[in-house]
């Protein structure tokens, strides 16, 4: 205990404190628990004015105080970030958490300067030059204890060389589902964190989930290929959300027994759809009910997407009472009131039926996530699989088109809508094929680049900035004093230069305040390992196409199984996540554990039906 108690008493120091940091001081395990408590407890009220941990919060901040890896897979509203910001204000040297929302992040950023905890920065595309330069300047004096970062910053091997310069106590991926293949959210960028953490080597690693399998956790530990972690579940379910399912024989019967709920739900609330046509078309019907809706999908312009998300968010008389939204409307939704989803398709997995289902409710208030269930739905979503899924031939065609790019070096560069236009795939069958030909080892996924950048660099001096930049990056910035624009695929040829270091650079030197550049990152960025000849000899076995199949249908399957269950729902979520649970358990949260929640057809006796 005294070893936490010199700790808690130095915070101030190390929150406000330049310079190089003092080691770290482990949790002492001497003392009883109820001092272990009341310590911990001290600097949670202290900085955040908490009275009490929430179930499982103090088990995770004290594994990492105590330099444990940790997976913890809690619930969407939780509390998941205090778990990883009060250890971070309590460790010595920096912690790192990364992060997929810029606006997600910049809410914590922002949450915490109002507890009047400054020692805290993010680091992303939204950040002007001078802030980022401030920013870096701010870490470089060590006055940063809790950095914010996107997992694309990674790219920059001076930046990795700059954290690696600090002394990394904690490092914390956040939605940590995408990191895995199998996840919901895959984002192949998050793969670059095996490489950082190997670079930094973190005192402790710690991953947050809401959402995550036992095979989706087991294989986040894999691409990571760290050590496994201390797992910390729990349970999936929120008690102030009711979850019921309606089922029905056709899409048709959908549109009544949507207006019912509706006439008998208040508050805000999204309608999830599968096809943006069908957003469209429950969104005039409904506005011709006088509903305020509208429709968000990823076909509509960016000023129109940002228009609907205003308005929702609006509490206001012009704001907007619903959105009808394909899952385009996603990730980045926090608003705390929302009173209900409901999801007009069945999604494909019951990882996305959850994740979006959770975004009602986070005020803790009751609200209501309802399925309209329809037998037809599993087409549409075999569908999907069997359209994305390739066949030997699909992916040899592929590769031979990938081949026919310009080319620098063993890298390909092309726009998205080229390679669908010449292949006839669509964009879900060339991401999996290209994940496909990646395992089999025929090529190597980077990150996007431009075709195009527009560059400007100050009227300095360049002598006497040799001392600090390598000669490489020096190099380049002689040959770009005189430029304005850049073709990325002329300027690498004329260099020789690979267009991925390209970028490394580019990013080192906008970094370090010698230039500025900007462009659409509008190419994929294609390293290819071996020709195309030798892709007669790959067996079906090796292609892993069955493995694929099996495993999408598997995930419908039980979507399934929780739409036409006949005991507790919540029972079967919790065990498909991977939680012990009792047979006779029950939620009391589900149509099924509670008779109130059922809202028969409008085609059926509703004298019963409840009015929420």
């Amino acid at each position: 205990m005294k070893d936490l108690k010199a700790l808690l008493q130095n915070v101030d120091e190390l929150l406000n404190t330049p310079g190089e940091v003092p080691a770290a001081i482990p949790v002492s395990t001497e003392g009883t628990q109820d001092e272990a408590t009341d310590e911990l407890l001290a600097a949670l009220q202290r900085y955040f004015g908490y009275p009490d941990f929430r179930d499982g919060q103090r088990e995770v901040v004290e594994k990492i105080l105590n330099g444990e890896n940790t997976l913890a897979s809690f619930p969407t509203g939780y509390g998941k970030s205090l778990c990883y910001q009060l250890p971070a204000l309590m460790l010595p040297g920096v912690t790192v958490v990364v992060s997929p929302l810029i606006s997600l992040m910049k809410d914590q950023v922002d949450a915490l300067h109002e507890q009047k905890i400054y020692s805290v920065a993010l680091l992303n595309s939204s950040l002007s030059w001078e802030e980022y330069s401030t920013e870096l300047e701010r870490l470089r004096r060590g006055d940063i204890k809790l950095l914010y970062i996107a997992p694309e910053r990674f790219r920059s091997r001076r930046f990795l060389n700059l954290l690696d310069s600090h002394r990394i106590s904690l490092f914390v991926i956040d939605e940590a589902h995408c990191i895995s293949q199998w996840g919901h959210d895959f984002r192949p960028s998050y793969l670059a964190l095996r490489d950082a953490i190997s670079k930094l080597h973190p005192n402790s690693i710690a991953l947050f989930t809401a959402t995550a399998t036992p095979d989706v956790r087991k294989d986040i530990i894999e691409q990571l290929e760290i050590q496994p972690p201390e797992t910390s579940i729990r349970g999936i379910e929120r008690s102030n959300l009711k979850f019921s399912v309606c089922e029905v024989s056709t899409d048709a019967e959908k549109y009544p027994l949507l207006d019912t709920h509706l006439q008998q739900l208040t508050g805000k609330g999204i309608v999830y759809a599968g096809r943006r046509r069908e957003t469209e078309e429950i969104a005039r019907y409904l506005q011709k009910r006088g509903h305020r809706v509208d429709f968000y999908h990823a076909g509509r312009e960016d000023f129109e997407r940002k228009r609907v998300q205003d308005r929702f968010f609006n509490d206001g008389p012009d704001g907007l009472d619903l959105v009808v939204a394909t899952n385009a409307f996603g990730m980045g939704i926090d608003k705390s009131n929302i009173r209900y989803i409901i999801h007009w398709t069945m999604t494909g997995t019951l990882e996305q039926y959850y994740q979006e289902a959770g975004r009602a409710g986070r005020d803790g208030e009751i609200a209501h996530c309802i399925l309209f269930y329809c037998s037809e739905d599993r087409n549409l979503h075999e569908y999907f699989i069997n359209d994305s899924a390739p066949n030997k031939p699909d992916l040899l065609k592929l590769l031979q088109i990938i081949e026919t790019f310009p080319s620098v070096a063993n890298f390909r560069m092309f726009e998205a809508e080229e390679l669908e236009w010449l292949s006839g795939f669509n964009e879900g069958k060339i991401r999996v094929g290209l994940s496909h030909l990646e395992k089999l080892g025929f090529l190597r996924r980077s990150y996007n680049v431009s075709s195009k950048l527009s560059v400007r660099t100050p009227p300095v001096n360049y002598s006497d900035t040799a001392e600090t930049v390598d000669e490489s990056p020096r190099t380049l910035l002689n040959h770009l004093r005189s430029r304005s624009e850049l073709h990325i695929i002329d300027f690498c040829r004329e260099m020789d230069l690979r267009p991925d270091r390209l970028m490394e650079q580019l990013v080192d030197l906008q970094s370090e305040g010698y230039l500025r550049y900007w462009g659409a990152e509008n190419l994929t960025l294609i390293e290819l390992l071996e020709d195309s000849d030798l892709f007669a000899s790959i067996s079906a076995d090796q292609m892993g196409f069955e493995d694929y199949l099996r495993s999408k249908n598997r995930q419908i399957d039980q979507i399934i199984f929780y739409a036409l269950a006949e005991e507790c729902r919540g029972r079967l979520v919790r065990e498909y996540f991977g939680e012990k649970v009792k047979e006779d358990a029950r939620c009391g949260s589900c149509d099924l554990c509670d008779p109130s929640l059922r809202l028969v057809a409008p085609n059926e006796e509703n004298n019963d039906a409840n009015t929420y």
